[in-house]
């Protein structure tokens, strides 16, 4: 029989990353600690520098994703529409 994975909460996952951000113990003497293994505790600090824990960073990347692409349609739009005055202005002057 296979064995089950542990699953692990935000919550200790951050609490594990910021103990390994304290550096006052050896990442290794963390995972004996909480029992977890010390690639899982590397790993979980460096989700936690790069704001894969915070929901709210989360949410503002995707936001900023879509503001972008909305500066890109606008920008796309204030293209076609001045084509569209030049070529107006062209068949007013002839």
């Amino acid at each position: 029989m296979g064995r089950n994975r542990k699953t692990f909460t935000d919550s200790f996952k951050k609490e594990v990353a910021l103990e390994a951000l304290k550096e006052r113990n050896t990442v290794n003497e963390i995972a004996a600690k909480y029992g977890i293994s010390a690639s899982l505790v590397s790993s979980w600090k460096k989700e936690f520098l790069s704001g894969g824990f915070s929901k709210e960073v989360k949410q503002l990347k995707k936001e900023l994703a879509e503001a972008q692409q909305r500066i890109e349609e606008t920008y796309k739009e204030l293209g076609k529409t001045r084509m569209e005055n030049e070529i107006l202005k062209k068949k007013v002057n002839l």
